[in-house]
């Protein structure tokens, strides 16, 4: 029978206060195989004090602590529904994806955003669920200061988005070019699963998905779809939980099954 330790994670609601459950970590031991999740159903920051007001938000020493509790050979099931967040905590996340050994089994469940549409790319699986979103954009920033200042945000600006996207051409289909996939950043494109599938490599699953995006990133987009503007926290956390709760339901009801199959052999 599996063994399973649970982590939660915790958010405070930014309109009630209220700590609220949004996700959970799961280590389970099956038969000496191991897998876990990991879920970003929040924004992308840098600092790990942004992640520890809200929980649902992920920094890079996140992902560093929750790798260094593995022994790097887990499979990890990968959650996405993030609007985005700091590019170099992103590509941080992503570079740490990568190297860890394990398998890695990426759904995005309502969107992958921004820097979000990069970390998703770090799973060696990526699943897209019907209805579920993703953006890809060229990489921005706000700049105080004199014209060298300016020429320095510009060039960083320029590195950011070489490298981003050096990333999406590792899993562009055949045939389609670097300039392409550059063209659809400078225009802020959204994707669903079937658009999605005409570019990248990922998997198309007959599944809703599990929730809209609420992120503090909204209002640096310029082509947010009209049904995501007034999706409220709220309404995420509603739908996460009800989501887990799902996931739970079939995981008890899959434990059962197997204790009957159990005692079906022997004669039970």
């Amino acid at each position: 029978m599996a063994l399973k330790k649970r982590f939660d994670f915790t958010s405070k609601n930014r309109q009630t206060g209220k700590v609220e459950r949004v996700g959970y970590l799961d280590f389970v031991e099956d038969e000496g195989q191991s897998r876990c999740s990991l879920y970003f159903y929040g924004d992308i920051v840098s600092a790990t004090w942004q992640s520890m007001w809200y929980e649902e938000d992920k920094c890079p020493q996140d992902i560093a602590d929750f790798l260094n509790q593995l022994d790097g050979h887990e499979e990890i099931d990968i959650y996405f529904n993030s609007g985005g967040g700091d590019v170099f905590a992103g590509l941080a996340i992503y570079n740490q994806l990568r190297r860890y050994s394990g398998h890695k089994v990426g759904y995005v469940d309502g969107m992958a955003a921004s820097i979000a549409s990069v970390i998703m790319f770090a799973c060696d699986e990526l699943h897209f669920a019907t209805g579920a979103q993703a953006m890809i954009h060229e990489p921005l920033c706000i700049t105080i200061g004199n014209v060298k200042a300016h020429r320095e945000s510009i060039k960083q600006l320029n590195l950011c988005e070489e490298s981003i996207l050096d990333i999406y051409m590792q899993h562009t289909k055949e045939g389609v070019t670097r300039d392409k996939i550059k063209s659809l950043m400078e225009a802020e494109t959204w994707f669903n699963g079937d658009k999605l599938s005409q570019y990248f490599d990922v998997e198309i699953e007959e599944r809703a998905a599990v929730a809209a995006c609420a992120s503090g990133f909204f209002d640096k987009y310029e082509n947010i779809p009209e049904e995501l503007k007034e999706v409220t926290t709220q309404d995420i956390v509603n739908a996460v939980i009800a989501e887990l709760d799902n996931r739970e339901k079939k995981r008890i009801e899959a434990e059962k099954a197997a204790i009957l199959d159990d005692l079906d052999l022997y004669g039970i």
